[in-house]
């Protein structure tokens, strides 16, 4: 049996604690989602190839360990296992069969080619719950077609919906691949919970593209969720304000605040106007652009101090550094450093708390293969 204890854990009980994940998968969906179950306290065995995972020095980095790479896979081990042959599946193959969770994210008929399809997975660990992730699902013309972030968010409306002015726009920072990862882990959790009334794992299937349909269709599509409804998309007002020296964001929500923000800009005798518009998109469009009017007539601090002082929802405008060092998140503890190999990493946190338990980073990333000795069976 593999040994999957490890000593640098840290101190706490999580609620993951004895809960072993095999990871096999690679760029951000399926390693995210085996990062926050090691953040819950899973012992998270990242299996990689001869030379390590491709992503791992993929855009910003220091010494080979790509910021993204890093952030994605803390808290993990690492073993190399060449599944190009038979010695190495049936090495992945003696993990697999006494862990609790397996994470690919292969194209469909990558595992059936290694000899890993699910009823052999099944065979060999009833009690496995196995995660996988692909972009389409595993039938239909697209199954087997290459899916990263940008292209499901231009096949999911999102590219369109993003663009001002006619001209598309792609959202930054992988969106996509993170939430896919959140809903893994979430459906991973289910599906271990599932077992505890049943004794049997499940083979959870997890579509980038189903995803997102789930994810953005609240809101976005409120113009095709009631039958019939064929009115066309209008983009939201922006609540970004131009003030005479930056920028403030605010966000009435009712009609209450949205009479606070009038009072607070001193133009109380526009309510009547605004009562009397019947269409709300169109009137929520009127309402900012006459707001915007006047708040770009002073600096930033009054405005903050302002709404403040009348209780309206607004915020300032800060950079990536200005949220770092934030009082409130510094308060919160939102981000330590921890030992890599590299040297310190700035670290996020698990954002729940268990009766006041936070949940820190529990180590940093592993160099390639660092725990290949340690691991029995790999």
């Amino acid at each position: 049996m593999p040994e999957t204890n490890h000593p640098a854990a840290g101190a706490g009980k999580r609620p993951l604690e004895g809960v072993t994940v095999i990871e096999t998968s690679s760029f951000l969906t399926g390693p995210f989602a085996s990062m926050m179950l090691s953040d819950l306290g899973a012992d998270v065995i990242k299996v990689e190839p001869p030379g390590g995972d491709g992503f791992r020095k993929f855009g910003h980095n220091r010494d080979g360990f790509g910021a993204s790479w890093t952030n994605a896979n803390r808290g993990k081990r690492s073993v190399v296992i060449d599944l190009k042959t038979e010695a190495g599946v049936a090495r992945l193959k003696a993990l697999i069969e006494h862990a609790d969770v397996l994470v690919e994210n292969w194209r469909p008929r990558v595992a059936v080619s290694l000899g890993l399809g699910q009823d052999v997975l099944a065979a060999l660990n009833p009690r496995l719950v196995r995660l996988s992730i692909n972009g389409f699902g595993d039938t239909g013309a697209l199954a087997n077609a290459p899916a990263f972030d940008s292209l499901i968010q231009g096949r999911t409306g999102i590219v369109a919906a993003e663009g001002r002015n006619g001209k598309p726009s792609v959202t930054p920072f992988n969106m996509v691949d993170k939430i896919t990862g959140t809903f893994g882990a979430q459906a991973i959790l289910a599906a271990l919970y599932e077992r505890e009334k049943t004794g049997k794992g499940t083979h959870v299937k997890l579509p980038m593209l189903d995803v997102m349909g789930y994810f953005n269709f609240p809101d976005m599509y409120q113009h095709r969720t009631f039958e019939g409804d064929t009115s066309a998309w209008k983009p939201p007002a922006s609540q970004v304000l131009e003030t005479s020296d930056g920028h403030v964001v605010i966000s009435p929500a009712n009609g209450a605040q949205m009479s606070k923000t009038l009072n607070a800009i001193d133009r109380p005798e526009w309510k009547a106007d605004f009562k009397q518009m019947t269409d709300p998109v169109a009137m929520a469009e009127e309402f900012f652009r006459r707001v915007g009017e006047v708040v770009k007539l002073r600096d930033t601090a009054y405005w903050l101090e302002r709404f403040e002082s009348l209780d309206v929802p607004a915020a300032p405008v800060f950079s990536l550094d200005d949220y770092l060092n934030d009082a409130q998140v510094n308060h919160n503890r939102v981000f330590e450093f921890v030992p890599s190999p590299v040297g310190p990493i700035r670290t996020a946190r698990y954002p729940a708390t268990f009766d006041e338990r936070r949940l820190p980073a529990r180590f940093g990333p592993p160099s390639i293969g660092e725990h290949d000795a340690e691991i029995r069976g790999a």
